[in-house]
């Protein structure tokens, strides 16, 4: 069991937030201003850059992060003697993506600015990110060559890079499980190698219904219902949601029928995971593995931060099961960095975001698989190995382990039409099947639509 005091916000409420806020997007056309030669040594911009003022726009940091941030900030203009920075940071929940739109609108967009997975190719699309390549080309250690390929499909738009990560992690990362309750069950130990099967297994040795009334006193699985799990699922059973072409749904391919239905089998057939209806009386899937009504949870990089203050709860954690056909792909979530089209100082902005980076900032609070190939060795932490994180340093090298679904701002309405239907098979009033052909039409509307 790990024990820290850095406690992250909810990730998942993050997203939806941020969707909340994207959803209609409408930016603004910007001409991208023609970038100088960048780079520079720990943190030192060129001596062009006095009096300068670098906006910063970001978004939805704990208090360790804000404080590890402002550091940051403090050391950059101590290397800088007359740039100033200054940080406007927006707490979760106050749309921080209708902001920026707005600031794109007026004329008076940051010169850097928070960017996520799924969202750098329509703004880049739309003339609000400076295009990168220019400055890659002229960077010793942060470029092309260097960057791993996960950290380039996600920032890259018509064959640009348009974002530059500061780190990323797979989703949902772990099965966390109670130890108590496996060795009391005699329960098999968890490795990165269990299938859904073998989590099936464990699941139906774990649940507990001693009085037999149908409701167990302990579930054996949990896991919440939203678009990352249920994108590992059918990505890692080899489906998909729609063609690579993003022109039509593969909702009702076979592949991708079988892993939902297996998912909500579990929940309704098996009875082994928690059902949507009590899992929300729980106040969800981590907070019941917290209070010990469930052994298993399919769970996130961000819920570690707070089990870890579970100093009387004996947990572990293991990657998240493969497909029992041996497939695991995860969605890919990304933290990176934007600047701004119009910025007039590219090289004092392209010299805090590389830097930024490299000196690994916000790690101590929130550690993220680095993008860069020189930078891996910093991931292979104790902490990680206990979390069982350092199969992710070979696998970060690897292509098509982690994705991102594609379609642009579309995905939001997408994912709703699809979760919509995934509602009504979790609760048994659905097959898969039949809620995927119902999604199918409204999913190819919303591709189609211009």
């Amino acid at each position: 069991m790990i024990h820290d005091t850095a406690r992250r916000l909810t990730r998942r409420e993050l997203i939806q937030w941020m969707a909340a806020g994207a959803s209609g997007m409408a930016l603004a056309a910007c001409t991208p201003a023609v970038p100088q030669a960048g780079g520079g040594e720990a943190g030192a911009a060129p001596a062009s850059t006095a009096a300068q003022e670098l906006t910063l726009l970001v978004c939805c940091y704990t208090p360790p992060e804000t404080e590890l941030r402002e550091q940051y900030n403090a050391r950059f203009m101590e290397a800088n003697p007359g740039v100033a920075i200054k940080m406007e940071l927006l707490p979760a929940g106050q749309n921080y993506f209708e902001k920026l739109q707005t600031l794109i609108a007026s004329g008076t967009v940051p010169d850097l600015f928070d960017m996520w997975e799924g969202y750098i190719q329509p703004y880049a699309r739309n003339g609000a990110l400076l295009n990168l390549d220019p400055l890659l080309e002229q960077d010793a250690e942060v470029n092309r060559a260097n960057l791993l390929p996960a950290a380039v499909d996600a920032a890259s738009w018509d064959g640009s890079l348009y974002a530059l990560s500061i780190g990323f992690m797979p989703g949902p990362i772990s099965l966390y499980y109670n130890v108590d309750h496996l060795e009391a069950a005699g329960a098999e130990t968890p490795s990165p190698e269990w299938t859904w099967d073998d989590m099936r297994t464990a699941a139906q040795q774990l649940t507990k219904d001693e009085n037999g009334d149908g409701t167990p006193e302990q579930w054996g699985l949990a896991f919440d219902l939203w678009f990352v799990p249920w994108l590992y699922w059918i990505w890692s059973n080899g489906g998909d949601v729609f063609d690579a072409g993003e022109t039509k749904s593969t909702l009702t391919d076979p592949a991708t029928v079988e892993a939902l239905q297996y998912w909500a089998d579990l929940v309704n057939v098996d009875k082994v995971a928690v059902s949507p209806s009590t899992l929300a009386a729980m106040q969800g899937g981590l907070n019941s593995f917290l209070t010990g009504a469930v052994s298993l949870y399919l769970g996130n990089t961000w819920d570690v931060a707070t089990l870890q203050e579970a100093t009387d709860l004996n947990w572990k954690a293991v990657l998240s099961p493969k497909a029992n056909n041996g497939g695991r792909i995860w969605y890919e979530h990304f933290w990176c960095w934007g600047i701004g089209a119009q910025t007039q100082q590219p090289d004092l902005a392209w010299n805090f975001a590389r830097n930024f980076v490299l000196e690994r900032v916000i790690d101590p609070a929130t550690p993220t698989i680095p993008p860069l190939q020189q930078l891996l060795d910093r991931f292979d932490t104790p902490t990680n190995e206990e979390l069982g994180y350092t199969p992710l340093i070979t696998l970060a090298t690897e292509p098509n382990q982690f994705r991102i679904p594609g379609s642009g701002e579309k995905w939001d309405k997408i994912s709703g039409l699809i979760q919509a239907e995934l509602d009504l098979v979790f609760i048994g009033e659905k097959s898969a099947a039949d809620a995927a052909a119902a999604a199918t039409p409204a999913v190819d509307d919303e591709l189609a639509r211009s």
